[in-house]
């Protein structure tokens, strides 16, 4: 399931629809932004939006929210 949820965020399958840009500032440790770029590298996203969407989404599969 992961890697077809990744394949679908890097083809533009799935993406956040709306007129609205929301700009939020993370506050993450090293640690946990060394995880985000682990992710991002591992499933080649083309940047950090995709691979925070790819995050959100799992997690809202997994806990029977969204499907795939």
């Amino acid at each position: 399931m992961p890697e077809e949820l990744a394949a679908k965020i890097r083809n533009g399958q799935i993406r956040i629809n709306s007129q609205e840009k929301l700009h939020k500032t993370f506050n993450l440790n090293i640690s946990e932004f060394a995880l985000l770029e682990q992710l991002k590298t591992k499933w080649h996203f083309s940047d950090y939006s995709e691979t925070v969407l790819y995050c959100i989404w799992l997690a809202s599969v997994e806990d029977g929210i969204e499907t795939v």
